[in-house]
């Protein structure tokens, strides 16, 4: 039996726990409500370890402008949210039912920072090794 790949954290989009395809989602700047831990128990598979169950309360601007209220369940460690009371990216369906935070935003998503920090170093090892070669070629020029 082939061993399980871990889980990428973040990437797969879930309302409820139930994976949802990306159409007909709008980003939103939704206020983080309350924050409520459900429940924390340890499994024991290919990757063992603490795994806790958080609800949160956020409230989106409504179809008609008046404020709604949806919970949202998330399950492991993929998001650094700040305290309740802040604005948060959320993606929310159209008729404002359903609402998910934005895992490719790296303001909360620790893979989206971890994705956009690969970018940074990625960027700054190529800058780096352009400024190398200038400064290598330079030394063989005055050589001649």
């Amino acid at each position: 039996m082939r061993p399980r790949e871990p889980a990428n954290i973040g990437s797969v989009l879930t309302i409820n726990d139930r994976p949802v395809f990306r159409m007909g989602l709008t980003k939103e700047q939704a206020k983080l409500v309350s924050q409520y831990m459900v429940k924390e128990y340890f499994q024991n598979d290919a990757q063992p370890g603490r795994v806790q169950v958080w609800d949160y309360l956020v409230e989106v601007p409504g179809r008609d402008g008046q404020p709604v209220r949806l919970a949202i369940r998330v399950k492991g460690f993929g998001f650094d949210l700040p305290e309740p009371g802040h604005m948060v990216p959320v993606l929310v369906n159209r008729r404002r039912t359903k609402a998910a935070f934005d895992v490719d935003d790296p303001s909360i998503s620790l893979s989206a920072q971890y994705d956009h920090g690969a970018k940074q170093r990625k960027a700054k090892a190529a800058a780096d090794k352009a400024e190398f070669d200038a400064l290598r070629s330079g030394k063989d020029e005055r050589r001649s």
